[in-house]
């Protein structure tokens, strides 16, 4: 049975703008409730009627108007909710949460406009958090050379608490400890053992050093990127084809007891995710920045660099997938693009990411001119800076790649049904060499001529140690959410 979040997540608006256009309230632009009810109508959902008949009987009771087109789930006493509703009021908070990290110090008056809700909605949330700690009012810096009395705005907290980051790379590994704002207070970073057991002891050995460095503040989360699949429970790595890495349990080694140490996250949760997918996250909270709803539009991201992997944003959300299977979602860098084609990490031949990742540069490179066969194979990003400099080799290297991913991006907009598309990773470094071949191959295909697509560039690096850090922020603000939530 479809749910408030699968209406919301379809009509990409809030679960909070859903409850709205259920209640029948006016204060909804004509457009986004026609949105909302067609995806009402496509999922064939059926609303709990439990929210606006608690509503009604709590305002006959106390003589007042019926007032429950401006009901929200949140005004209500949650003791009396179903655990839909319950999951409903925490994902709202979440949300503030999110922007408010983003966007401060933001006016309560800018947050009702970003949730699409009324003030005194927003107030309602607001409240128990400033009184647990959680969020505090200042008046914001730009507010000062304006006229008549500034706005008062939000900001969470970060003197307390700290988050650790932890992207384990092919190459490199890099471990960082940030604020809950997302500002960096110290990392390091080391080449990438071969051996898993050898790299999670030092990662320990870094953890270790990053709290110590960081004293007075407590740790709160621990998240964790890794350049291949996750189980369903986001605490192990199934499978690193670069790494030739199997059935790892980055969580559990992370936590184990040695005698005579300390443990690296004894007591705290640690989250290990899809490196593709916490780029994702990056990106869609890099995009909450913005002050228009928009920021939380529908988009795949494509990381590329040593491999490729896929991350799928839906209305500001990660799809992760469902049940067992879900760590598996985004493996598109190993769908086959080339029949009997080269052979990939991964034990296929042909796959998407050998002849279009960071990596497979460097084959087509050597392939491309007279060689002696002792030429080393170059750094990506010494082919880009060989491009600039106006080698024709070099050029074409990075044309060839931009139209080996467009076939793919082509792929996966008509597999996801998704046609705006972000790409990060080191492949960004030479867009403007990838980006005409690129295109035109998308534009040839079905989703080309039939999808309204786009493809814009997102961080060359920046997502690599920040994706592992935002999957820390979004446990820690999601645990916020629900304990503030039971706590209320």
């Amino acid at each position: 049975m479809a749910t408030l979040n699968d209406v919301a997540r379809l009509a990409n608006v809030s679960t909070m703008t859903v409850s709205r256009v259920v209640n029948k309230s006016r204060n909804v632009r004509a457009e986004t409730r026609a949105r909302v009810e067609g995806a009402i109508a496509q999922l064939g959902f059926v609303p709990s009627e439990t929210a606006s008949s608690l509503s009604r009987k709590r305002s006959r009771r106390s003589g007042e108007i019926d007032r429950s087109e401006f009901v929200s789930p949140v005004s209500i006493d949650q003791r009396e909710l179903s655990s839909e509703e319950t999951s409903n009021v925490s994902g709202t908070t979440r949300t503030m949460l999110r922007i408010v990290r983003a966007a401060q110090p933001i006016s309560r008056v800018d947050l009702a406009r970003r949730l699409e809700v009324n003030r005194s909605t927003v107030s309602e949330i607001v409240t128990p958090l400033i009184a647990s700690g959680i969020l505090r009012e200042a008046a914001p810096e730009e507010a000062e050379h304006r006229r008549g009395r500034p706005p008062i705005g939000l900001t969470l907290r970060s003197d307390r608490s700290f988050l650790i980051g932890i992207n384990i790379g092919v190459r490199r590994t890099q471990v960082g400890a940030a604020s809950t704002d997302g500002r960096m207070l110290a990392d390091e970073s080391f080449d990438t053992p071969s051996d898993s057991h050898i790299a999670l002891e030092q990662i320990r050995s870094v953890v270790k050093r990053l709290r110590a460095s960081v004293p007075g503040r407590s740790l709160v989360s621990i998240g964790v990127s890794v350049p291949g699949p996750t189980d369903a429970g986001r605490q192990k790595l199934l499978f690193a084809p670069h790494l030739d890495w199997r059935d790892v349990p980055v969580a559990e080694a992370l936590t184990e007891n040695e005698p005579g140490t300390n443990n690296a996250g004894k007591g705290v949760p640690i989250i290990v995710e899809n490196d593709a997918t916490a780029a994702a996250i990056y990106e869609a909270r890099r995009r909450l920045r913005a002050r228009t709803p928009s920021a939380q539009n529908n988009f795949i991201l494509v990381r590329a660099g040593t491999g490729i992997g896929v991350g799928l944003v839906l209305g500001g959300e990660v799809y992760r997938g469902r049940g067992t299977d879900r760590g598996l979602l985004g493996e598109f860098g190993h769908m086959t693009i080339v029949a009997g084609g080269d052979p990939c990490a991964c034990g296929n031949r042909g796959c998407w990411e050998v002849y279009a990742s960071a990596a497979g540069a460097a084959s087509i490179y050597l392939g491309a001119g007279a060689s002696d066969g002792d030429e080393m194979p170059p750094r990506f990003i010494e082919i880009v800076a060989r491009a600039r400099e106006g080698e024709l080799r070099a050029q074409t290297t990075l044309a060839r790649i931009g139209e080996n991913l467009g076939i793919g991006i082509s792929n996966v907009i008509t597999g996801l049904g998704v046609s705006r598309v972000v790409i990060s990773g080191r492949i960004v470094h030479g867009w403007i060499f990838i980006r005409k071949s690129l295109e035109e191959a998308v534009a040839q295909t079905m989703a080309g001529r039939l999808s309204n697509w786009s493809i814009e560039p997102g961080q060359p690096t920046g997502a690599g140690l920040g994706g592992a850090v935002e999957v820390a922020i979004e446990h820690y603000l999601s645990d916020l959410a629900r304990s503030t939530h039971v706590a209320a």
